[in-house]
């Protein structure tokens, strides 16, 4: 097997890829014939390179996992190609140490700009074949037609079932456990639907701000970035009906159908459905934070939203009339990946009116760190009276599977790799989520609405709060 990283000196070859291969290289979960080319423009011999991969594995791993005569043996395997994408010649490497009956696998690490061209050299040398694969990171395109102009330029040379869409989130334990909590535990399924579900708040919520990527952060904003994929692929998920079985296509099918029974959002909507913001100055654990206009790379009349938050509805049998509220941003008070599930009031309260009752309430917690959190309603320990405590079930997966816990990436690659496509976005997917996004981009700027500004190191714009709490709700924003 021989792995191409396109991209391989970059950020995300080097902090996330090499060292989930490095774990599962010291696994031993990889072909003992698996060979890795770091690929990029650079002129690096390979001697360089591996020096390279070695230094930001010291770096990039945990103190436990670097084991010296390990990461010697895991760069013997890694080589480097030096390639300049924009010059047929250059691939010409590539039909010299490959043939299109391996099994290779090409991730294009490199921003999208870089698709076609790539694809259409690897054609150019023959080796792609049918067992190749191509892995491609978000975002796929920037509105629906320049994914379909992607996804078109891939599909001259590979087939669907070659063709790995990556979205990171889809690999993290906590998102595939949902399929497990809902469809493996009836408990749940009988009451995931709109006879029992109030609300449900999905967020993603980073401390981060743009890290060096301010010139392509402002021309794309929160909705693009984030919402368009992280976000739709786990409402898809907590929403969707149950598969037929675990199966790759019966599971995409089902996301499918979400996506295309969203209420697109009309202009006139706007102000009751939906918050953008844009962070100012603020403070992030004591450190200031300058504003987003004075990021490196940002126009400083920019309009780009770094926060957005949406109440979305699913016209569906199973979800009618219960409101699904999607947050996300930058420069937040802390970095949170959650889904909430709110359960209805009883419809009898039977208790005195001194015990506070409060509805059920289910946390699903994908970072920092995984978790799920269910919050019952037990009966307070007292000599007189009945009185009712709010009482969580806790389960922190790094106490039960500390050693057997893989990243995302980690996952992912061993999917792609294992050729299981399951938790890997289909192309018709990626092209609805562009389409509801889309008008949903266009509602805004019809309705012109307005840009409301946060402070760093906050929950975003109070307006945010308010679009919740017409459901009577507000966000689960408390510490554990």
């Amino acid at each position: 097997m021989n792995i191409f990283i396109f991209g391989g000196t970059g950020d995300l070859a080097q902090r996330k890829l090499l060292p989930a291969l490095y774990r599962h290289f010291k696994a031993e979960r990889l072909s003992p014939q698996i060979k890795i080319y770091g690929i990029g423009s650079s002129s690096l011999d390979i001697l360089s390179y591996q020096q390279e991969v070695k230094n930001k594995l010291s770096i990039n791993l945990e103190s436990i996992e670097y084991e010296e005569s390990t990461v010697q043996k895991f760069i013997e395997v890694i080589s480097y190609i030096k390639i300049d994408f924009n010059i047929d010649n250059d691939f010409e490497s590539l039909k010299k140490i490959t043939s299109n009956k391996d099994r290779n696998l090409f991730y294009l690490a490199v921003t999208p700009v870089f698709y076609k061209v790539i694809a259409d050299n690897l054609d150019k040398q023959s080796v792609i074949g049918p067992h190749s694969s191509i892995i491609v990171e978000k975002p796929i395109g920037n509105d629906l037609q320049s994914s379909i102009d992607i996804n078109e330029s891939l599909a001259l040379y590979f087939n669907e079932n070659q063709i790995f869409r990556i979205d990171h989130y889809l690999g993290k334990e906590a998102v595939q456990n949902l399929l497990a909590l809902r469809f493996g535990n009836i408990l749940f399924e009988k009451i995931w639907s709109n006879v029992a579900v109030d609300h449900v708040q999905i967020t993603v919520a980073e401390t981060l701000g743009l890290e060096k990527r301010g010139s392509y952060y402002d021309q794309t904003g929160a909705i693009k970035d984030m919402l368009q994929n992280h976000l739709l692929q786990i409402l898809c998920l907590v929403a969707m009906e149950p598969p037929t079985n675990i199966n790759s296509e019966s599971i995409r099918d089902e996301k499918l159908k979400v996506l295309r029974s969203l209420r697109p959002l009309q202009t006139n909507e706007t102000d009751d459905h939906l918050v953008i913001g844009q962070y100012k100055d603020g403070a992030i654990n004591a450190k200031p934070i300058t504003s987003y206009i004075d990021e490196s790379g940002v126009k400083q009349e920019s309009k780009t939203e770094t926060f957005v938050a949406l109440k979305l509805w699913i016209d569906n049998w199973r979800w009618s009339g219960v409101p699904f509220f999607l947050r996300t941003g930058k420069r937040m008070a802390e970095k949170r990946s959650e889904i909430v599930i709110q359960f209805k009031s009883v419809p009898h309260n039977i208790f005195d009116s001194n015990s506070k009752q409060k509805d059920n309430q289910l946390i699903i917690r994908l970072q920092p760190e995984e978790s799920i959190k269910l919050k019952i309603m037990i009966k307070k320990p007292s000599a007189s009276g009945f009185h009712l405590q709010e009482l969580p079930l806790d389960l922190l997966f790094d106490d039960y599977y500390e050693d057997d816990h893989l990243d995302a990436y980690e996952r992912l690659l061993m999917d792609i790799i294992e050729n299981k496509p399951s938790l890997f976005m289909r192309r018709d997917e990626v092209e609805e989520a562009w389409r509801f996004t889309d008008q949903l981009v266009d509602s805004i700027s019809e309705s012109e609405t307005t840009l409301s500004k946060y402070n760093a190191g906050s929950w975003g714009p109070s307006s945010s709060d308010l679009l919740i709490a017409n459901q009577n709700a507000k966000w689960n924003n408390e510490e554990d």
